[in-house]
């Protein structure tokens, strides 16, 4: 008991002592926001965690704090310190550099945005903030450090200013402006970038690096004819900047301007770019524009001119791994994804698709996120509203429609999704044939492709088939679901007494006495022999009770039930349940057939035709089929029935056991 006393006083002293520390430091800033003890106690409680490692929630708690008071520069040094931590130094940059404007008496935070503006490759941001940091701190103990890092920003700033051809007393502050548009750039800020591009360009109309930029945070910004317009002007009077033009080719395509877009393209590929940035924008177009065979020709061709450093190199990885698989080639790809992963780890379209590869998700391979491939404003709000059916989006957003093919085909998990959910909702020729051409191809998840195909069988596009498709590896042919699921009852001409043994003798079977369940079965089929309810559950009652002689007992039965009434769907289903058990999947198939050919079922058929459908695919091991199987049950039963859940457990413990199998044939 003494020793937690003890050690609850020193955490409270040293709390206090941090507190402390953080005061002095914003003591005298006219900016500086006195904290609530509420506010205080939780950032004791980020620094807490970041101290433990818990980046994350660390993270999650900073910014809820920061929410409610965005001038704290308390909050600002909190999250400097979190993503210093974490090594994010495009974050950890753009809270120094905030920290900075909010407590311009920090050194440290001073010091700290120049560092972070270096390792983000921003040169002449660094070189000016270290600058600045000595004239003002001559006597700070990281002075020398300072100095140091100077002797590596001037070469490289002087450097820059001469391949630029910028005048002498201008060419720093054009360059600071110039990294600052990119910093706007990564961290999102697209209007912001827009207007540091306005800024520069109206002092250096001439600079081709900014009307890229420009262009960029204009698509970005929803404002894309104005980005085409900036890259057609900038290739009339550059005619050889190739990174423009990649980048015009990639626009033209985005914006539904195809045959523009595949014409750039030829230009492209007939005579490559020499320079790293323009062919790293070249991979990526012709990759966007799904030309797999001139990516791998490019990627494999590539120089020491063209990759200069890790990140191109990372990049080229991705792509060459990005057409290897679409062109079949799925050992080849996990190769490429798992270098760009080591040379670029911050590419997070490599990890996930290598993920998705290895764990048969079915999307990958993808070239780029949905977010490159239509505004990020956009995005959001087509996301947000997907499921509005009031909305329209495709008539708000006409661009989306000429991309829903290209989607539907190499587009994500989100931009695939969304694709087929904004065409299924238009429901145009158009539409339905993007649907069509996706459905019976083999890009994409199995699961979502029958999706798709039962979709337009009901819309009337297609017929019940049989369809060629391609599942789990291989093309087949399957038959759609043709028939209308009724619940009315069913009066069967039965006398009364029958009628009762039968209901008496399914009370039994659910009470799992199943002695009783046979005497009220058979009694009943005494008095009617031919009534195929009472000889069906008879079968039921003998192969609960497992074992060798009665299930072949009632097999025999339902065999013989299954001649006398071939129109009897529930002795077929029993059969095919049978033939399952005994690995003979073509007959359970031969039996079931008849059934999916029918124009009307009733839902307990409907029922028991999923519920045998579910329990054959995994005897089959076919977990997409099983999972589809089980979703159309779920339509039309209770999730919460025993027989239901027991399914589901089924399903999921044959997912961990392929999920096993897969992660140890890696080894």
């Amino acid at each position: 008991m003494a020793r937690r006393k003890q050690t609850l006083a020193r955490s409270k002293q040293q709390k206090l002592q941090c507190r402390k520390q953080r005061d002095r430091k914003t003591r005298g800033s006219t900016s500086v926001v006195k904290m609530s003890r509420k506010m205080v106690e939780r950032l004791d409680f980020a620094y807490h965690l970041i101290h433990n490692g818990d980046y994350a929630e660390a993270e999650e708690t900073l910014q809820k704090l920061d929410s409610g008071s965005t001038s704290c520069p308390q909050v600002a040094e909190a999250l400097m310190f979190l993503y210093q931590s974490t090594q994010d130094h495009e974050r950890c940059c753009a809270a120094a550099k905030r920290l900075a404007v909010l407590h311009p008496r920090d050194a440290e935070a001073h010091i700290m945005y120049a560092q972070e503006s270096m390792f983000c490759g921003r040169a002449t941001i660094a070189r000016l903030g270290y600058e600045r940091f000595i004239d003002r701190w001559p006597e700070h103990q990281h002075i020398t450090k300072a100095k140091t890092a100077l002797e590596i920003l001037v070469p490289e700033t002087e450097d820059r200013i001469k391949a630029f051809g910028f005048p002498k007393e201008c060419a720093l502050e054009w360059l600071a402006i110039h990294e600052e548009s990119l910093a706007l750039l990564q961290n999102g800020d697209y209007s912001g970038c827009a207007a540091k591009c306005r800024e520069l360009l109206a002092k250096v109309p001439t600079f081709a690096s900014a009307r890229n930029n420009l262009a960029i945070a204009y698509f970005q910004s929803a404002h894309q004819s104005d980005a085409v317009a900036v890259l057609e002007e900038t290739l009339e009077l550059f005619p050889d900047n190739r990174f423009a033009e990649a980048a015009l080719a990639k626009l033209y395509f985005l914006t539904g301007r195809t045959e523009d877009a595949q014409r750039v393209a030829d230009q492209i590929v007939a005579g490559p770019p020499a320079y790293q940035d323009a062919f790293v924008a070249t991979l990526e177009t012709l990759a966007i524009l799904g030309r797999d065979e001139d990516v791998v020709n490019l990627a494999e061709g590539a120089t020491a001119d063209q990759i200069m450093d890790d990140r191109a190199q990372g990049v080229r990885h991705h792509y060459l791994a990005y057409a290897k698989c679409r062109l079949g080639d799925e050992n080849a790809a996990k190769v490429h994804w798992k270098k760009c992963a080591k040379l670029y780890p911050q590419l997070s379209e490599a990890r996930e698709n290598l993920l998705d590869l290895e764990s048969g998700g079915g999307h990958a391979p993808w070239p780029a996120a949905f977010g490159k491939w239509i505004p990020k404003d956009t995005m959001d709000e087509v996301v947000r509203k997907i499921s509005d059916k009031k909305e329209v989006l495709l008539t708000r957003y006409p661009a989306m429609a000429v991309l829903i093919p290209a989607l539907l085909e190499r587009g994500d998990p989100t931009g695939r999704e969304v694709a087929k959910m904004l065409a299924m909702a238009h429901g145009s020729p158009q539409m339905l044939d993007a649907l069509k051409d996706f459905a019976l191809g083999m890009r994409g998840p199995d699961s979502m492709r029958f999706e798709v195909l039962q979709f337009l069988k009901e819309k009337g596009a297609i017929d019940a088939g049989p369809h060629r498709v391609y599942s789990r590896g291989a093309w087949t042919e399957i038959e759609l679901l043709a028939w209308e699921i009724y619940d009315e009852p069913v009066n069967v001409p039965t006398s009364p007494r029958v009628l009762e043994r039968i209901e008496n003798g399914i009370e039994a079977m659910h009470a799992l006495d199943y002695d009783s369940a046979e005497v009220c079965f058979e009694e009943a089929l005494e008095a009617e022999p031919n009534n195929c309810t009472a000889a069906y559950n008879l079968c039921a009652s003998w192969l609960q009770r497992r074992g060798n002689a009665l299930k072949q007992k009632a097999q025999t039965r339902l065999e013989q039930l299954h001649r006398d009434f071939p129109d009897y769907p529930f002795a077929a289903i029993a059969l095919a349940q049978c033939a399952g058990m005994d690995r003979d999947f073509q007959k359970a198939r031969d039996l079931l057939a008849p059934i999916y050919k029918a124009k009307r079922i009733h839902i307990s058929e409907a029922k028991a035709l999923f519920t045998a459908q579910t329990q054959l695919a995994l005897e089959e091991r076919d977990l997409d089929g099983a999972e589809r199987a089980y979703q159309f049950l779920c339509q039309i039963s209770n999730a919460d029935d025993s027989s239901m859940r027991m399914l589901r457990k089924r399903i999921d413990k044959a997912s961990r056991k392929s999920g096993l199998r897969a992660l140890f044939s890696r080894f």
